[in-house]
């Protein structure tokens, strides 16, 4: 997982594209929140790889008052945007942030949940969606759970494209502007978009055994992976 960075004004309107562009966004980190719930009143260690603007450390934070948090992010922009949002929370003493990337996250901190929303679609499946699904792997403890969600499918297939299509109208009724929602599209193709099946295939490659989708919206869906 290459450092990414954005720049500060793209950093600060990420979320609200998000918003836009993704059906139930804010609703998304409550429902992952709901599918770890058998934790929430356990102490538990939870990393965020990709942690972003801090949505779901937040959010995590503020439903889940026995977990310490860890946010993993290669961009300097989005940890200061974190940083900010943790602090308003009050957070600050249970959230620790580090600026890179998992591969240099020290082995021997050993969490009981992960998660990896909207991630996995900037890592090109040469190798490297693997090599991040195996580096999260190795910080997990026995029978952790791990959430994944982000855009998947085969961009040849015939019912993809209409879901393409639908999700290019939504963003059309949101009010994102059609230029704005065609780069959208094409980053979504550019970036390494990979089937559901082949995602499970590394992640059973990893060492995941249980792998349980639980979400699907036009080109997104969730995930429900434990380490076996």
């Amino acid at each position: 997982m290459k450092n990414i960075n954005f720049d500060i004004k793209k950093a600060l309107h990420y979320e609200d594209l998000a918003r836009k562009a993704i059906f139930g966004y804010d609703q998304l980190f409550i429902m992952v929140s709901a599918m770890l719930s058998d934790k929430r009143n356990d102490p538990a260690n939870v990393l965020v790889v990709g942690s972003g603007t801090g949505m779901e450390l937040t959010t995590f934070g503020s439903l889940m008052p026995n977990w310490q948090l860890t946010g993993v992010d290669p961009s300097e922009e989005m940890i200061k945007i974190s940083r900010e949002k943790i602090m308003n929370y009050g957070l600050q003493d249970r959230v620790k942030l580090h600026k890179g990337v998992i591969e240099n996250f020290p082995e021997d901190e050993k969490f009981d949940i992960a998660s990896l929303i909207f991630v996995t679609r900037f890592i090109p499946d040469d190798g490297s969606k693997l090599l991040l699904f195996q580096n999260i792997y190795k910080r997990l403890e026995p029978k952790s759970k791990l959430i994944i969600i982000d855009q998947f499918g085969d961009q040849f297939d015939a019912q993809f494209q209409k879901m393409v299509r639908a999700w290019y109208n939504f963003m059309k009724f949101r009010g994102i502007p059609p230029e704005l929602t065609n780069n959208i599209i094409m980053q979504a193709f550019e970036h390494s978009l990979i089937t559901e099946s082949r995602l499970r295939i590394l992640l059973r490659e990893a060492g995941f055994e249980i792998i349980t989708c639980f979400y699907k919206n036009l080109l997104h869906s969730g995930w429900l992976v434990i380490k076996n």
